[in-house]
Protein backbone atom coordinates (compact mmCIF):
# COMPACT_ATOMS: atom_id res chain seq x y z
CA UNK A 1 0.00 0.00 0.00
CA UNK A 2 1.89 3.04 -1.21
CA UNK A 3 -1.12 5.31 -1.55
CA UNK A 4 -0.77 5.66 -5.32
CA UNK A 5 -3.82 5.32 -7.56
CA UNK A 6 -3.91 3.63 -10.94
CA UNK A 7 -5.70 5.18 -13.89
CA UNK A 8 -8.31 2.42 -13.62
CA UNK A 9 -9.63 4.12 -10.46
CA UNK A 10 -11.06 6.88 -12.62
CA UNK A 11 -12.24 4.88 -15.61
CA UNK A 12 -15.67 4.48 -17.11
CA UNK A 13 -14.60 1.25 -18.81
CA UNK A 14 -15.76 -1.98 -17.15
CA UNK A 15 -12.65 -4.08 -17.80
CA UNK A 16 -10.46 -1.57 -15.96
CA UNK A 17 -12.93 -1.00 -13.15
CA UNK A 18 -12.86 -4.59 -11.98
CA UNK A 19 -16.27 -5.68 -13.33
CA UNK A 20 -16.66 -9.31 -14.36
CA UNK A 21 -15.94 -10.27 -17.94
CA UNK A 22 -18.77 -10.75 -20.40
CA UNK A 23 -19.85 -14.24 -21.45
CA UNK A 24 -18.57 -15.57 -24.74
CA UNK A 25 -20.63 -13.97 -27.56
CA UNK A 26 -22.90 -16.01 -29.82
CA UNK A 27 -22.93 -14.62 -33.35
CA UNK A 28 -26.15 -16.29 -34.46
CA UNK A 29 -28.43 -14.42 -32.06
CA UNK A 30 -31.38 -12.71 -33.74
CA UNK A 31 -30.66 -9.29 -32.24
CA UNK A 32 -27.05 -9.33 -33.48
CA UNK A 33 -28.16 -10.32 -36.97
CA UNK A 34 -30.69 -7.48 -36.99
CA UNK A 35 -28.02 -5.04 -35.79
CA UNK A 36 -25.57 -6.23 -38.44
CA UNK A 37 -28.18 -5.53 -41.14
CA UNK A 38 -28.96 -2.13 -39.59
CA UNK A 39 -25.26 -1.19 -39.44
CA UNK A 40 -24.73 -2.31 -43.04
CA UNK A 41 -27.68 -0.23 -44.25
CA UNK A 42 -26.92 2.82 -42.11
CA UNK A 43 -24.80 4.71 -44.72
CA UNK A 44 -27.41 4.05 -47.43
CA UNK A 45 -29.45 7.20 -46.90
CA UNK A 46 -31.13 6.68 -50.28
CA UNK A 47 -33.15 3.78 -48.85
CA UNK A 48 -35.71 5.81 -46.92
CA UNK A 49 -39.41 6.66 -46.86
CA UNK A 50 -40.75 9.59 -48.86
CA UNK A 51 -43.13 10.84 -46.14
CA UNK A 52 -40.62 11.23 -43.29
CA UNK A 53 -36.96 10.75 -42.49
CA UNK A 54 -37.22 7.03 -41.76
CA UNK A 55 -34.58 4.86 -43.37
CA UNK A 56 -34.51 1.12 -44.01
CA UNK A 57 -31.77 0.93 -41.39
CA UNK A 58 -34.16 2.49 -38.86
CA UNK A 59 -36.62 -0.35 -39.46
CA UNK A 60 -34.04 -2.96 -38.47
CA UNK A 61 -32.97 -0.83 -35.49
CA UNK A 62 -36.59 -0.79 -34.30
CA UNK A 63 -36.90 -4.56 -34.74
CA UNK A 64 -33.71 -5.05 -32.71
CA UNK A 65 -35.04 -2.65 -30.06
CA UNK A 66 -38.30 -4.60 -29.68
CA UNK A 67 -36.48 -7.92 -29.54
CA UNK A 68 -33.91 -6.81 -26.98
CA UNK A 69 -36.63 -5.20 -24.86
CA UNK A 70 -38.68 -8.43 -24.93
CA UNK A 71 -35.57 -10.38 -23.91
CA UNK A 72 -34.76 -7.94 -21.11
CA UNK A 73 -31.34 -7.26 -22.65
CA UNK A 74 -31.70 -3.53 -23.27
CA UNK A 75 -29.09 -1.61 -21.20
CA UNK A 76 -30.55 1.44 -19.47
CA UNK A 77 -27.08 2.76 -18.60
CA UNK A 78 -25.26 2.16 -21.90
CA UNK A 79 -22.42 4.56 -21.05
CA UNK A 80 -21.79 3.03 -17.64
CA UNK A 81 -21.02 5.65 -15.01
CA UNK A 82 -20.90 8.32 -17.72
CA UNK A 83 -24.56 7.72 -18.60
CA UNK A 84 -25.83 10.52 -16.35
CA UNK A 85 -23.61 13.00 -18.21
CA UNK A 86 -24.94 11.72 -21.53
CA UNK A 87 -28.60 11.86 -20.52
CA UNK A 88 -28.25 15.38 -19.11
CA UNK A 89 -26.54 16.50 -22.32
CA UNK A 90 -29.30 15.06 -24.52
CA UNK A 91 -31.92 16.74 -22.32
CA UNK A 92 -30.20 20.11 -22.61
CA UNK A 93 -29.90 19.84 -26.40
CA UNK A 94 -33.56 18.83 -26.77
CA UNK A 95 -34.89 21.36 -24.24
CA UNK A 96 -33.26 24.31 -25.97
CA UNK A 97 -34.66 23.32 -29.36
CA UNK A 98 -38.15 22.69 -27.97
CA UNK A 99 -38.24 25.92 -25.96
CA UNK A 100 -37.27 27.97 -29.00
CA UNK A 101 -39.81 26.12 -31.14
CA UNK A 102 -42.63 26.63 -28.64
CA UNK A 103 -42.06 30.38 -28.26
CA UNK A 104 -40.51 31.59 -31.52
CA UNK A 105 -40.87 28.84 -34.08
CA UNK A 106 -42.96 25.87 -35.14
CA UNK A 107 -43.66 23.40 -32.32
CA UNK A 108 -44.44 20.56 -34.73
CA UNK A 109 -41.08 21.08 -36.47
CA UNK A 110 -39.42 21.21 -33.06
CA UNK A 111 -40.97 17.92 -31.96
CA UNK A 112 -39.98 16.30 -35.26
CA UNK A 113 -36.33 17.34 -35.02
CA UNK A 114 -36.10 16.46 -31.32
CA UNK A 115 -37.64 13.03 -32.00
CA UNK A 116 -34.91 12.40 -34.59
CA UNK A 117 -32.21 13.43 -32.12
CA UNK A 118 -33.68 11.26 -29.37
CA UNK A 119 -33.80 8.21 -31.62
CA UNK A 120 -30.15 8.68 -32.62
CA UNK A 121 -28.83 9.70 -29.20
CA UNK A 122 -30.92 7.48 -26.90
CA UNK A 123 -32.10 4.42 -28.84
CA UNK A 124 -29.02 3.72 -30.99
CA UNK A 125 -26.60 3.72 -28.01
CA UNK A 126 -28.79 1.21 -26.17
CA UNK A 127 -28.57 -1.09 -29.16
CA UNK A 128 -24.82 -0.80 -29.78
CA UNK A 129 -23.17 -0.17 -26.42
CA UNK A 130 -22.40 -2.73 -23.70
CA UNK A 131 -22.03 -5.53 -26.25
CA UNK A 132 -19.14 -8.00 -25.95
CA UNK A 133 -16.04 -6.67 -27.64
CA UNK A 134 -16.01 -9.47 -30.22
CA UNK A 135 -19.49 -8.36 -31.34
CA UNK A 136 -18.40 -4.74 -31.56
CA UNK A 137 -15.40 -5.69 -33.68
CA UNK A 138 -17.73 -7.66 -35.95
CA UNK A 139 -20.10 -4.68 -36.32
CA UNK A 140 -17.18 -2.33 -37.07
CA UNK A 141 -16.15 -4.68 -39.88
CA UNK A 142 -19.74 -4.66 -41.13
CA UNK A 143 -19.71 -0.86 -41.28
CA UNK A 144 -16.44 -0.86 -43.22
CA UNK A 145 -17.88 -3.44 -45.62
CA UNK A 146 -20.95 -1.24 -46.07
CA UNK A 147 -18.82 1.75 -47.04
CA UNK A 148 -16.84 -0.39 -49.49
CA UNK A 149 -20.14 -1.41 -51.08
CA UNK A 150 -21.33 2.20 -51.17
CA UNK A 151 -18.14 3.34 -52.89
CA UNK A 152 -18.19 0.45 -55.40
CA UNK A 153 -21.82 1.28 -56.16
CA UNK A 154 -20.87 4.91 -56.68
CA UNK A 155 -17.88 4.01 -58.86
CA UNK A 156 -20.14 2.01 -61.17
CA UNK A 157 -22.50 4.98 -61.61
CA UNK A 158 -19.60 7.38 -62.14
CA UNK A 159 -18.29 5.12 -64.91
CA UNK A 160 -21.50 3.96 -66.60
CA UNK A 161 -24.30 6.33 -65.56
CA UNK A 162 -22.70 9.71 -64.74
CA UNK A 163 -25.95 11.53 -65.58
CA UNK A 164 -27.95 9.67 -62.94
CA UNK A 165 -28.31 12.54 -60.50
CA UNK A 166 -29.57 10.27 -57.74
CA UNK A 167 -25.99 9.18 -57.07
CA UNK A 168 -23.83 11.63 -59.02
CA UNK A 169 -24.27 15.38 -58.61
CA UNK A 170 -24.74 17.65 -61.66
CA UNK A 171 -21.21 18.95 -61.02
CA UNK A 172 -19.83 15.42 -61.41
CA UNK A 173 -19.19 14.60 -57.75
CA UNK A 174 -19.89 11.17 -56.27
CA UNK A 175 -22.74 11.10 -53.75
CA UNK A 176 -23.66 7.40 -54.12
CA UNK A 177 -26.22 5.91 -51.74
CA UNK A 178 -25.37 8.47 -49.05
CA UNK A 179 -26.84 11.11 -51.41
CA UNK A 180 -24.58 13.82 -50.01
CA UNK A 181 -21.10 14.13 -51.42
CA UNK A 182 -19.44 15.67 -48.35
CA UNK A 183 -21.17 13.23 -46.01
CA UNK A 184 -20.11 10.33 -48.24
CA UNK A 185 -16.53 11.58 -48.10
CA UNK A 186 -16.60 12.01 -44.32
CA UNK A 187 -18.03 8.51 -43.80
CA UNK A 188 -15.34 7.15 -46.11
CA UNK A 189 -12.70 8.92 -44.01
CA UNK A 190 -14.12 7.23 -40.90
CA UNK A 191 -14.19 3.85 -42.68
CA UNK A 192 -10.54 4.26 -43.73
CA UNK A 193 -9.65 5.14 -40.13
CA UNK A 194 -11.54 2.09 -38.88
CA UNK A 195 -9.71 -0.09 -41.45
CA UNK A 196 -6.27 1.16 -40.42
CA UNK A 197 -7.17 0.58 -36.79
CA UNK A 198 -8.33 -2.98 -37.52
CA UNK A 199 -4.99 -3.63 -39.20
CA UNK A 200 -3.01 -2.15 -36.32
CA UNK A 201 -4.74 -4.44 -33.80
CA UNK A 202 -4.26 -7.45 -36.10
CA UNK A 203 -7.94 -7.96 -36.87
CA UNK A 204 -7.20 -7.88 -40.61
CA UNK A 205 -4.03 -8.60 -42.57
CA UNK A 206 -2.22 -6.37 -45.06
CA UNK A 207 -3.75 -7.94 -48.22
CA UNK A 208 -7.24 -7.42 -46.83
CA UNK A 209 -6.37 -3.84 -45.83
CA UNK A 210 -5.32 -3.13 -49.41
CA UNK A 211 -8.53 -4.70 -50.78
CA UNK A 212 -10.54 -2.43 -48.48
CA UNK A 213 -8.56 0.79 -48.91
CA UNK A 214 -8.48 0.80 -52.73
CA UNK A 215 -12.25 1.24 -53.32
CA UNK A 216 -12.57 3.56 -50.32
CA UNK A 217 -9.74 5.80 -51.51
CA UNK A 218 -11.04 5.79 -55.09
CA UNK A 219 -14.52 6.76 -53.89
CA UNK A 220 -13.09 9.47 -51.66
CA UNK A 221 -11.28 11.02 -54.62
CA UNK A 222 -14.46 10.87 -56.73
CA UNK A 223 -16.39 12.89 -54.14
CA UNK A 224 -14.02 15.82 -54.73
CA UNK A 225 -14.46 16.71 -51.08
CA UNK A 226 -11.90 18.79 -49.20
CA UNK A 227 -13.70 17.84 -46.00
CA UNK A 228 -13.26 14.12 -46.63
CA UNK A 229 -9.65 14.45 -47.74
CA UNK A 230 -8.51 16.44 -44.71
CA UNK A 231 -10.60 14.30 -42.35
CA UNK A 232 -8.84 11.18 -43.63
CA UNK A 233 -5.46 12.80 -42.98
CA UNK A 234 -6.55 13.85 -39.49
CA UNK A 235 -7.85 10.36 -38.69
CA UNK A 236 -4.57 8.73 -39.70
CA UNK A 237 -2.52 11.29 -37.77
CA UNK A 238 -4.63 10.85 -34.63
CA UNK A 239 -4.27 7.06 -34.76
CA UNK A 240 -0.50 7.40 -34.98
CA UNK A 241 -0.12 10.12 -32.36
CA UNK A 242 -2.50 8.67 -29.78
CA UNK A 243 -1.08 5.16 -30.11
CA UNK A 244 2.28 6.32 -28.80
CA UNK A 245 4.02 3.90 -31.19
CA UNK A 246 7.10 5.71 -32.52
CA UNK A 247 7.67 3.20 -35.32
CA UNK A 248 4.10 3.60 -36.49
CA UNK A 249 4.31 7.39 -36.33
CA UNK A 250 7.55 7.47 -38.34
CA UNK A 251 6.22 4.98 -40.87
CA UNK A 252 3.03 6.93 -41.47
CA UNK A 253 4.96 10.21 -41.66
CA UNK A 254 7.25 8.82 -44.36
CA UNK A 255 4.35 7.27 -46.28
CA UNK A 256 2.32 10.47 -46.00
CA UNK A 257 5.19 12.67 -47.16
CA UNK A 258 5.81 10.40 -50.16
CA UNK A 259 2.12 10.40 -51.05
CA UNK A 260 1.91 14.20 -50.85
CA UNK A 261 5.03 14.59 -52.99
CA UNK A 262 3.73 12.23 -55.68
CA UNK A 263 0.31 13.89 -55.63
CA UNK A 264 1.65 17.42 -55.98
CA UNK A 265 4.16 16.47 -58.67
CA UNK A 266 2.16 14.10 -60.85
CA UNK A 267 -1.37 14.10 -59.40
CA UNK A 268 -2.97 15.59 -62.50
CA UNK A 269 -1.88 12.52 -64.49
CA UNK A 270 -3.81 9.92 -62.46
CA UNK A 271 -6.26 11.66 -60.10
CA UNK A 272 -9.95 12.12 -61.05
CA UNK A 273 -10.71 15.46 -62.69
CA UNK A 274 -13.15 16.47 -59.97
CA UNK A 275 -10.49 15.97 -57.28
CA UNK A 276 -7.92 17.92 -59.27
CA UNK A 277 -10.39 20.74 -59.78
CA UNK A 278 -11.72 21.05 -56.24
CA UNK A 279 -8.96 19.79 -53.94
CA UNK A 280 -5.59 19.62 -55.66
CA UNK A 281 -5.84 23.17 -57.00
CA UNK A 282 -6.48 24.53 -53.52
CA UNK A 283 -3.56 22.50 -52.12
CA UNK A 284 -1.15 23.74 -54.78
CA UNK A 285 -2.11 27.42 -54.58
CA UNK A 286 -3.19 27.68 -50.95
CA UNK A 287 -6.27 29.59 -52.15
CA UNK A 288 -9.33 28.16 -50.41
CA UNK A 289 -11.64 30.00 -52.83
CA UNK A 290 -10.75 27.22 -55.25
CA UNK A 291 -11.99 24.62 -52.76
CA UNK A 292 -15.55 24.29 -54.04
CA UNK A 293 -18.20 25.92 -51.88
CA UNK A 294 -15.84 27.21 -49.19
CA UNK A 295 -16.63 30.87 -49.87
CA UNK A 296 -20.40 30.19 -49.93
CA UNK A 297 -20.20 28.51 -46.52
CA UNK A 298 -18.29 31.46 -45.12
CA UNK A 299 -21.14 33.80 -46.13
CA UNK A 300 -23.56 31.62 -44.14
CA UNK A 301 -21.18 31.49 -41.17
CA UNK A 302 -20.81 35.29 -41.11
CA UNK A 303 -24.59 35.62 -41.23
CA UNK A 304 -24.92 33.07 -38.42
CA UNK A 305 -22.57 35.05 -36.16
CA UNK A 306 -24.92 38.01 -36.49
CA UNK A 307 -28.04 35.93 -35.83
CA UNK A 308 -26.64 34.15 -32.76
CA UNK A 309 -26.09 37.43 -30.94
CA UNK A 310 -29.82 37.45 -30.28
CA UNK A 311 -30.29 33.74 -29.54
CA UNK A 312 -28.03 33.17 -26.54
CA UNK A 313 -30.85 32.58 -24.08
CA UNK A 314 -33.68 31.50 -26.40
CA UNK A 315 -33.22 30.10 -29.86
CA UNK A 316 -35.25 30.49 -33.03
CA UNK A 317 -36.60 26.95 -32.79
CA UNK A 318 -35.69 23.77 -34.63
CA UNK A 319 -35.46 24.04 -38.41
CA UNK A 320 -36.23 27.78 -38.32
CA UNK A 321 -32.84 29.19 -39.33
CA UNK A 322 -33.61 28.77 -43.02
CA UNK A 323 -36.79 30.86 -42.68
CA UNK A 324 -34.91 34.02 -41.69
CA UNK A 325 -31.66 33.47 -43.56
CA UNK A 326 -31.04 35.70 -46.55
CA UNK A 327 -29.73 32.58 -48.30
CA UNK A 328 -32.77 30.43 -47.46
CA UNK A 329 -30.60 27.65 -46.07
CA UNK A 330 -29.34 26.51 -42.65
CA UNK A 331 -25.77 27.38 -41.79
CA UNK A 332 -23.52 24.37 -42.36
CA UNK A 333 -21.96 24.50 -38.93
CA UNK A 334 -23.59 22.38 -36.24
CA UNK A 335 -22.31 24.55 -33.39
CA UNK A 336 -23.64 27.81 -34.83
CA UNK A 337 -26.90 26.19 -35.93
CA UNK A 338 -27.61 24.79 -32.47
CA UNK A 339 -26.75 28.14 -30.90
CA UNK A 340 -29.12 29.88 -33.33
CA UNK A 341 -32.01 27.43 -33.09
CA UNK A 342 -31.65 26.11 -29.52
CA UNK A 343 -29.71 28.79 -27.70
CA UNK A 344 -26.72 28.32 -25.44
CA UNK A 345 -28.36 25.44 -23.56
CA UNK A 346 -28.53 23.29 -26.72
CA UNK A 347 -24.95 24.13 -27.61
CA UNK A 348 -23.75 23.20 -24.11
CA UNK A 349 -25.68 19.94 -24.39
CA UNK A 350 -23.89 19.22 -27.64
CA UNK A 351 -20.52 19.89 -26.00
CA UNK A 352 -21.57 17.47 -23.26
CA UNK A 353 -22.09 14.72 -25.84
CA UNK A 354 -18.60 15.23 -27.22
CA UNK A 355 -17.14 15.36 -23.69
CA UNK A 356 -18.81 12.06 -22.80
CA UNK A 357 -17.02 10.38 -25.69
CA UNK A 358 -13.69 11.65 -24.38
CA UNK A 359 -14.57 10.50 -20.85
CA UNK A 360 -15.29 7.03 -22.21
CA UNK A 361 -12.12 6.73 -24.27
CA UNK A 362 -9.52 8.57 -22.20
CA UNK A 363 -9.06 6.01 -19.39
CA UNK A 364 -8.35 3.27 -21.93
CA UNK A 365 -6.07 5.59 -23.87
CA UNK A 366 -4.01 6.00 -20.70
CA UNK A 367 -3.92 2.25 -20.08
CA UNK A 368 -1.06 0.26 -21.63
CA UNK A 369 -3.10 -2.94 -21.95
CA UNK A 370 -6.15 -1.39 -23.64
CA UNK A 371 -4.72 1.71 -25.33
CA UNK A 372 -5.80 0.86 -28.88
CA UNK A 373 -9.47 0.79 -27.86
CA UNK A 374 -9.22 4.28 -26.41
CA UNK A 375 -7.30 5.39 -29.51
CA UNK A 376 -10.24 4.55 -31.79
CA UNK A 377 -12.79 6.15 -29.48
CA UNK A 378 -10.95 9.45 -29.03
CA UNK A 379 -9.91 9.61 -32.71
CA UNK A 380 -13.50 9.15 -33.90
CA UNK A 381 -14.84 11.76 -31.47
CA UNK A 382 -12.22 14.23 -32.72
CA UNK A 383 -13.14 13.50 -36.34
CA UNK A 384 -16.85 13.95 -35.73
CA UNK A 385 -16.29 17.14 -33.73
CA UNK A 386 -14.29 18.56 -36.66
CA UNK A 387 -16.67 17.46 -39.42
CA UNK A 388 -19.54 19.19 -37.65
CA UNK A 389 -17.97 22.49 -38.67
CA UNK A 390 -19.39 21.66 -42.10
CA UNK A 391 -22.73 20.05 -41.14
CA UNK A 392 -26.17 21.30 -40.24
CA UNK A 393 -28.10 19.00 -37.84
CA UNK A 394 -26.36 15.69 -37.16
CA UNK A 395 -29.19 13.34 -36.16
CA UNK A 396 -28.89 11.12 -39.28
CA UNK A 397 -28.19 7.53 -38.35
CA UNK A 398 -25.23 7.38 -40.71
CA UNK A 399 -23.48 9.68 -38.23
CA UNK A 400 -24.76 7.92 -35.11
CA UNK A 401 -23.74 4.37 -36.04
CA UNK A 402 -19.96 4.89 -36.51
CA UNK A 403 -19.94 7.29 -33.55
CA UNK A 404 -21.37 4.72 -31.16
CA UNK A 405 -19.41 1.83 -32.60
CA UNK A 406 -16.25 3.75 -31.68
CA UNK A 407 -17.58 4.32 -28.17
CA UNK A 408 -18.78 0.73 -27.86
CA UNK A 409 -15.27 -0.67 -28.30
CA UNK A 410 -14.16 1.17 -25.14
CA UNK A 411 -17.29 0.30 -23.14
CA UNK A 412 -17.42 -3.41 -24.00
CA UNK A 413 -16.62 -5.90 -21.24
CA UNK A 414 -13.52 -7.96 -22.12
CA UNK A 415 -13.69 -11.56 -23.24
CA UNK A 416 -12.37 -14.07 -20.70
CA UNK A 417 -9.56 -15.14 -23.06
CA UNK A 418 -8.96 -11.71 -24.58
CA UNK A 419 -5.39 -10.87 -25.50
CA UNK A 420 -4.50 -7.36 -24.44
CA UNK A 421 -1.26 -6.95 -26.34
CA UNK A 422 -2.31 -4.93 -29.38
CA UNK A 423 1.03 -3.39 -30.17
CA UNK A 424 1.69 -2.20 -33.69
CA UNK A 425 2.70 -5.17 -35.87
Amino acid sequence: MNGSRDVSDFTFAPELAGERAAPRPTFWRADLILMAVAVFLSPMNYLRASFAYVTLSDLFLLLALLLMYAQGRLPLMPFGRASIVWYCSVFMLAFGLLAGSAIHGDLVAGLTVVAQYCFSLLVVPMLLLQRPRAEVLFLIKVFVAAMVFVMLHGAWYMAYAPKDFRFVTPSGRLASLVERENAAAALTAIAITFSLWLYFIRQIRLPMLIVIIVPLAHGLLQTGSNTGFFLTVIGAICLALLSGAIRLLLGMAVAGAALIFVTLMWGELFLPDIFVERVLGALETGNMDEAGTFSDRMYLIREAYGITRGTIFLGLGADQYRTISAFGAPVHNTYLLLLAEGGLISLLGHFGLMATGILVGLPLLLSKRARWYGVLTVTTVIMLALVQNGLAHFYARFWAVPWFLALAISLAPPEPEEAWDHSYP
